[in-house]
């Protein structure tokens, strides 16, 4: 189960992504990342708590996109 659900409305290809998801990975605190780009979700799987997560969010913007918290999706705790 993912720790985090965020819809990213501005996926343009299913490589797009994929180079979403490798930036994410690269984060030793990131254990999963999954993308589906046709409902625009990303789930992210992480070891952490509000600081990790800030930096995934900082990711995700570095990668060009915009994005939001899933309605009703479990968020990290302080």
């Amino acid at each position: 189960m993912p720790d985090i659900t965020l819809v990213v409305r501005d996926f343009e290809s299913t490589e797009d992504a994929e180079r979403l998801e490798r930036s994410l990975k690269r984060l030793e605190f990131v254990e999963e990342v999954g993308a589906n780009t046709e409902a625009g979700l990303l789930a992210v799987s992480y070891r952490g708590g509000s600081a990790e997560l800030e930096k995934i969010e900082q990711a995700i913007r570095e990668t060009g996109h915009d994005f939001e918290h899933s309605p009703g999706a479990d968020q990290a705790s302080e």
